[in-house]
C-alpha cells in the first residue's frame, strides 16, 4: 500500500468502551492521536480545555473545519463509532452527506431495513465520503473486505457459507460425538463467559442472522430484509417468552431432538454446525444447522469464526478464519478501516 496522501482527523464516539479503549490504546501505538472524544452524554473536541454536551451536528461541523485547516486542506474528517447506539447511527447519512467519512463497528443499520441501507450507500456517494464496517462481520477478520475486492475485481460470488458465533460453534462442538448435552453445553458455556447474560440471545441465532444480511447485501443479493428469512432457533418455542431461570432448568426435557440430528449426520460422515448460509444464485438465505460433509472447511474451524466464499473462479471455498470477538481484535480492525480512508 503507497504512503497516505491525506491526513485523519478522527473524532471516536464510545471511546470509554471496551472496544474503544481498545481503539485509543492502538491509535496511540502508531502515534494517531484523536481530535475529538465523545461518550454518550459528553464529548471534548480538539484543544477544549473542558467538556462539553453532546452535539452531534457541532461535532461534525468542527471536524470540518478542522480538517480544512489540515495539511493545506488535503486531511480527511473521520467518525469512528464503536457504539451500539441507534440515536449515532441516524447521524451517519447526514455525516456522509458532509463528506465525513464514516467507520463503524455498529451492525444494526447494515442489517436493517435496505431502504435505509441504500439512503446510506447514497449519501456515501453524494458527500464523496467512505462508510466502513469491516468488523460488523467477524470482528477483526478481513471478510467484508475480501468480499468487496473480490466483486470489484470481477469475481461472480456464488455462495457465502459462515460460522459467525463462537458461542455457538463451542456449543456445537461440545454437542458433536455426543460428548455433551445441548443444555450441559449451554451451561458450560454461560459459565465459561462465552454467551449473553441470556443464553436465548445466542442461541436463537438473530445475531449470526444479522451478519447474514450484511454479507448478502455485499455479496449482490437485493430485497433481503432480516423479518423474511428462515433463522433456526436452538431454543425450544416452549421456553421461548419464559423466565431465563426457568430456561436453564428446563432445557434439559428438549436435549434428544439435537442429539439425534447430530448423530445422525456424524453416521453418515459429517458433522452439524450453525452457520449462515448465502446462496446468490439462488438469491436465498438461510441461518440455521447446517449439515456439512467431511471435506468442508466448517470440519477445522475448531472455535473460531470462519467465512468459505465460493466464486467462479474460486470453485474450492477461498477461507477467512480466526478469532471473531474480542476487544483488541475488533479495535485493530476498526483502525484498519479508520486508516483506509486516508486514501479516499
Amino acid at each position: 500500500m503507497p504512503p497516505a496522501s491525506k491526513e485523519l482527523v478522527v473524532a471516536v464516539i464510545g471511546y470509554t468502551g471496551g472496544v474503544g479503549t481498545c481503539l485509543l490504546k492502538a491509535m496511540n501505538q502508531i502515534h494517531l492521536k484523536p481530535f475529538a472524544l465523545v461518550r454518550s452524554t459528553t464529548m471534548r473536541v480538539g484543544n477544549d480545555s473542558d467538556d462539553s454536551p453532546v452535539d452531534f451536528a457541532s461535532l461534525g461541523e468542527r471536524l470540518l473545519e478542522e480538517a480544512s485547516k489540515t495539511n493545506g486542506g488535503n486531511a480527511v474528517p473521520v467518525i469512528a463509532d464503536v457504539t451500539a447506539s441507534l440515536a449515532v447511527q441516524k447521524r451517519y447519512t447526514d455525516w456522509l452527506r458532509a463528506g465525513i467519512s464514516v467507520v463503524t463497528a455498529n451492525k444494526g443499520i447494515f442489517a436493517g431495513k435496505e431502504a435505509n441501507y441504500q439512503a446510506l450507500l447514497a449519501a456515501s456517494k453524494e458527500g464523496g465520503a467512505r462508510i466502513l464496517h469491516e468488523t460488523t462481520v467477524g470482528a477483526g477478520l478481513p471478510v467484508l473486505g475480501t468480499i468487496q475486492g473480490l466483486v470489484a475485481s470481477s469475481h461472480q460470488i456464488q455462495k457465502v457459507e459462515g460460522i459467525l458465533s463462537g458461542t455457538l460453534a463451542f456449543v456445537l462442538g461440545q454437542v458433536a460425538g455426543g460428548k455433551k448435552t445441548l443444555s450441559q453445553a449451554v451451561k458450560d458455556a454461560k459459565f465459561l463467559g462465552y454467551t449473553e447474560p441470556d443464553p436465548r440471545d445466542d442461541l436463537n441465532g438473530m445475531d449470526v442472522a444479522r451478519k447474514a444480511v450484511i454479507l448478502a447485501r455485499l455479496s449482490g443479493l437485493t430485497g433481503i430484509e432480516l423479518g423474511s428469512m428462515h433463522i433456526e432457533s436452538l431454543v425450544p418455542e416452549p421456553l421461548r417468552i419464559c423466565s431465563m431461570d426457568e430456561f436453564m432448568k428446563e432445557m434439559h426435557l428438549y436435549d434428544d431432538e439435537l442429539a439425534k440430528r447430530v448423530k445422525d449426520v456424524e453416521d453418515s460422515g459429517g458433522r452439524l454446525h450453525y452457520a449462515a448460509k448465502v446462496d446468490v444464485i439462488n438469491k436465498k438465505v438461510t441461518v440455521g444447522l447446517l449439515s456439512c460433509e467431511d471435506s468442508h472447511p466448517f470440519n477445522r474451524a475448531g472455535p473460531d469464526n470462519m467465512v468459505a466464499i465460493t466464486t467462479n473462479h474460486y470453485t474450492r471455498p477461498l477461507v477467512v478464519q480466526g478469532a471473531g470477538a474480542g476487544g483488541d481484535v475488533t479495535a485493530t480492525g476498526v483502525l484498519a478501516d479508520i486508516l483506509q480512508c486516508a486514501y479516499q
